[in-house]
């Protein structure tokens, strides 16, 4: 039921909502990172969901700024540990 939910708000989220969410946590966004972290939840959120998201962010640091990266995968990990139970 879970997945259900995360994919009923995937299917809903545009590229404003992460603008919100970034601005949100001091990260401000190129529209290149934009567009690849958008198209990364709606293409393979099932990944990031599994225990290897790794590779997710792997990928991204050849198209997202380090720093920001750094923050975006500390956020990630922040929110995953909160709803891991949730996952599995």
């Amino acid at each position: 039921m879970f997945f259900k939910i995360i994919e009923n708000y995937i299917n809903n989220l545009n590229k404003n909502d992460i603008i919100l969410f970034a601005n949100k946590n001091n990260i401000n966004l190129s529209n290149k990172e934009l567009d690849y972290i958008y198209n990364t939840i709606k293409n393979d959120y099932k990944l990031l969901l599994s225990d290897n998201y790794n590779i997710i962010f792997k990928n991204a640091s050849n198209v997202i700024n380090h720093d920001k990266l750094k923050k975006i995968y500390n956020l990630f990990l922040d929110y995953r540990n909160k709803y891991i139970n949730y996952l599995n």
